[in-house]
């Protein structure tokens, strides 16, 4: 683990220069007065997210030690230094350095008047350090400018229409004399239609209509409806998860948590499982007879689809080894989730044209839906011992292995999620670069392995059940008003359960279980699942609520734009990213340099997403659109 620090120059004028990006924090250690004689020194370190772990010699060399000696110390590091031999008449005890974002430390080692060493330490805020932000606001800003304008674009151009609309010149195209009464622009169905120039051919139809309310209501019901913020929240996801996967930018907080603990990282691709969900709630309707049978031949097509498509994934950049091709996968967890949320409709929902309300069935949802919670929790808790590679670890085990909880079961990692990957796909076949590999030195785990797969799919049912919300309150405003207000008090209600769960702790007693992504647990798909009722409420109050119902006229506050349209072709673009990752124009960096500071990695990461969004946005606007 010792490759993850660097020696570096200590003369360098500027520590930007020597720290390159913003995980790295810069240590300069220094002696007083300097050892004239050959001196024996070590520095260890351990990593803050470590859980009990021992400390990790980084160095243990003898050297003249006349010049400063300077190290890049990663951010969430702790680093303990050692230093031994003639410099000091006793070994100094272990020394932490807690790294800070943009900053870099200088530590001077010393005798005092009876022998014992002690060190004088200081952490210097860097104006060239703190620099490292200025890319990623940048970016932020550029977005939210983009979209704002935009949105004031189409706001005056709407104000045009109606002024047209209202002027004398265009009454005998409404059909009517002096001006025109009601008119709601933006609305509903006919917003995109009439932002078109001065709106084509709708307005020569002067005797079709006889009044712009009723061409607008014409418009409405020939456009199919969509959820639009569900389509934004799926563009979203997408939009991160693209700008994650293809470096972040270089800052930390883009990673996956090492093993327990949560980051924006970990929420993305779970929240596609959450959305799925949703989705098939909202739009799933009960077949009669032999429709049944029909309608499950397609449910398993589909599931063999993503599943084939997933192992495309898998093999690409490989050399067609089967005997290595890894089977757990993003789209493979996305066929299981699906089937599992699809038997559940199948099974539990009245045929079309009978009565129902959400409420229908709720206790056979809840039973049915929970059992593929009970049954990871059976295989995850076990508490029989089970045998890895010669060594015996114990039942319900939750750690990283490795170094985790001082080096007790290295072998052990994932517990029983691991086994059972071993036992029924063998050791060559799943994921062999896991997130802990660095910090736990951790063996080969797969973080999509089969037991995470249960607990996916219940959180692609928490998200039907929050589809079948939506579904039965999306028509009258108090109705929308009133699915808001389930969808988010379920959300908070999630998020409590997490809470207690692990006990508001990233690495809980025995008594609670952590949040983990790698293992799926219970706390985290409750977190997962109530962080996207919440975020999915407040998109659906500014996308959904706010158009005109029919019963209130309203203009809707943001159109989405242009997620919704990332949202409508999402396996397009996922493909698409992982394919080409690298390639131009996904990948652009200008200097090698530029390949380990912020402002390089923020702006490739950036003109990669932009070209994908820049395709989703040609792909909707030619109306092409791709499932699966």
């Amino acid at each position: 683990m010792a490759y993850l620090f660097q020696q570096v120059d200590c003369q360098v004028k500027n520590p930007m220069d020597a720290i390159g990006n913003l995980d790295m924090d810069y240590a300069i250690v220094r002696f007083s007065p300097p050892p004239s004689t050959l001196t024996a020194y070590s520095v260890s370190y351990v990593y803050g997210d470590c859980y009990e772990c021992p400390s990790q010699s980084l160095v243990q060399r003898s050297a003249y030690l006349s010049q400063p000696y300077c190290v890049q110390v990663p951010v969430n590091y702790e680093t303990e230094l050692t230093f031994g031999g003639p410099l000091c008449s006793a070994k100094i005890s272990p020394y932490t350095i807690k790294p800070k974002q943009f900053s870099y430390h200088d530590l001077t080692l010393s005798t005092n008047s009876v022998g014992e060493c002690q060190i004088d330490f200081s952490t210097v805020s860097s104006e060239a350090l703190s620099a490292g932000w200025v890319p990623l606001i940048c970016l932020f800003m550029y977005l939210f400018f983009i979209i704002a304008f935009r949105w004031l674009w189409i706001k005056g151009q709407k104000r045009d229409i109606e002024e047209l609309l209202q002027s004398e010149t265009m009454d005998p195209m409404l059909g009517g004399s002096g001006g025109v009464d009601n008119i709601s622009i933006g609305s509903g169905g006919a917003k995109d239609e009439l932002l078109s120039p001065l709106v084509t051919s709708d307005f020569d139809t002067s005797n079709q209509y006889s009044s712009l309310n009723d061409m607008m209501k014409s418009k409405r019901d020939r456009k199919k409806k969509r959820i639009d913020s569900l389509d934004t929240f799926r563009g979203l996801s997408l939009t991160l998860m693209i700008f994650v996967n293809y470096g972040g930018g270089g800052y930390y907080f883009f990673n996956h948590s090492t093993w327990n603990g949560l980051t924006v990282a970990d929420l993305l691709f779970p929240w596609f499982v959450w959305i799925m969900g949703v989705t098939v709630g909202v739009t799933f309707k009960a077949p009669e007879g032999d429709t049944r049978t029909s309608k499950w031949l397609t449910v398993l097509l589909r599931c063999v689809k993503l599943f084939g498509l997933g192992l495309l994934l898998n093999s690409a950049g490989g050399d067609g080894d089967l005997s290595t091709l890894r089977i757990p996968g993003v789209l493979q967890y996305f066929s299981i989730a699906y089937l599992y949320i699809n038997a559940i409709v199948l099974f539990l929902d009245s045929p079309v044209g009978t009565k129902s309300s959400w409420t229908r069935n709720a206790a056979s949802y809840a039973l049915l839906g929970s059992l593929s919670l009970i049954t990871y929790c059976v295989l995850t808790y076990a508490s029989g011992e089970f045998e890895v590679d010669g060594q015996t670890c114990p039942g319900a085990y939750l750690g990283a292995g490795g170094l985790y909880g001082n080096e007790a079961h290295p072998k052990c990692t994932g517990g029983y999620h691991r086994y059972v990957d071993v036992m029924v796909l063998g050791k060559s076949h799943f994921y062999d670069s896991p997130t802990c590999e660095n910090v736990y030195d951790c063996i080969a785990y797969d973080p999509e392995g089969i037991v995470g797969s249960l607990s996916a799919s219940f959180l692609a049912f928490m998200g039907l059940l929050t589809g079948k919300i939506v579904k039965y309150h999306k028509k009258k405003r108090s109705d929308k008003r009133m699915g808001m207000i389930y969808c988010a008090s379920l959300g908070v209600v999630l998020l409590l359960l997490a809470g207690m769960l692990c006990d508001f702790n990233q690495n809980p007693t025995v008594n609670y279980v952590p949040v983990n992504k790698n293992m799926w647990s219970p706390p985290f798909i409750l977190a997962c699942g109530g962080f996207a009722n919440v975020l999915f409420t407040l998109l659906f109050y500014f996308i959904d609520y706010s158009e005109d119902d029919g019963e209130h006229e309203g203009e809707v506050m943001w159109e989405g734009w242009p997620l919704r349209q990332v949202g409508k072709n999402s396996i397009v673009l996922y493909m698409g990213h992982e394919l080409l990752d690298g390639t131009l124009p996904f990948a652009v960096y200008f200097t090698e340099k530029s390949k380990h500071l912020h402002w390089g990695t923020t702006l490739s990461n950036a003109i990669g997403v932009t070209v994908w969004i820049l395709i989703a946005l040609r792909m909707d606007k030619k109306k092409f659109y791709v499932s699966v």
